[in-house]
Parts: structure tokens; sequence; C-alpha cells
């Protein structure tokens, strides 16, 4: 195959179009970590007064601004460890209510603004929590 000297300068410009392009992606997807890294930063710094209760939003922004698919987390940490904390303290099954009771007591703070539907809906996947009965719940 002869490649002539205007294909050989076509490549040439094709290809220093690709190079372009690269960099100007690099540039782009730099700018959108350092926004999002700065809104982290924005987020995470104190307020002066609180007048609801603190919620974090993720990491992970999607494109419009809002997040889509990722749960926000609770100020005091993850609900897992601080159930299986309450339902140890007590020796027999306990129902959702006495555990969110016992999650209170121990000062567990929830991002959502209904702590007993949050609690109902993802107490059945929580890592050391098992079904011992209707409505009852053990660390297992």
């Amino acid at each position: 195959m002869n490649l002539s000297s205007s294909t050989l300068r076509k490549a040439a410009e094709i290809q220093e179009r690709i190079e372009r392009l690269r960099g100007a992606l690099g540039s782009l997807l730099q700018a959108e970590a350092e926004a999002s890294s700065a809104q982290v930063v924005a987020e995470a710094a104190p307020r002066a007064v609180a007048t609801r209760p603190r919620v974090r939003t993720a990491v992970a922004v999607a494109p419009s601004g809002k997040s889509r698919g990722r749960r926000s987390t609770s100020p005091t940490g993850p609900l897992a460890p601080a159930v299986v904390q309450v339902l140890k303290s007590k020796d027999s099954p306990m129902s959702v209510s006495e555990i969110l009771d016992g999650l209170f007591s121990n000062g567990y703070q929830f991002a959502s603004p209904e702590p007993k539907k949050n609690l109902f809906a993802r107490i059945y996947r929580l890592k050391g929590v098992q079904k011992v009965g209707p409505g009852k719940f053990a660390a297992g």
C-alpha cells in the first residue's frame, strides 16, 4: 500500500487534533475534580448557626448538581455498627422502636428527617443484624 504525502499530512493533522482534544478533556476532568473537592471542603467547613440537623451529602456529584444513587451518611457514623451495639446491650430480641430508642439514648443522629422510617427500611439489609421473629431483631 502506497501512502501519498497528502494522506500522510491528513493523518498527521488528525493526530494533532486528537492530541488537542485529549488535552482539553484532561483539563475539563481536572477542573471538575477540583470543583468537587472544593465543594467537599466547603461542606465540611463548620457553620456558625445550625437551624436544622446537618446533613452531609455524597462526594460524587452528578453533572446536574444532585447526587443520585448514594445515600447520605449520619454525622455520628454508619448505622449498622450502632444498631449492633444496641442489640448486643440487651440479651433478648428487640423491635425497631426499641432499637430506635437505644440509638437515640446512645447519641446516634440520623441524617434522615424521618429516622423511624429510615430504620424500618434499612434494618433488613444491615450487616450483623438478623431477623429472629415477626418484627424482632438480634445481633447476628
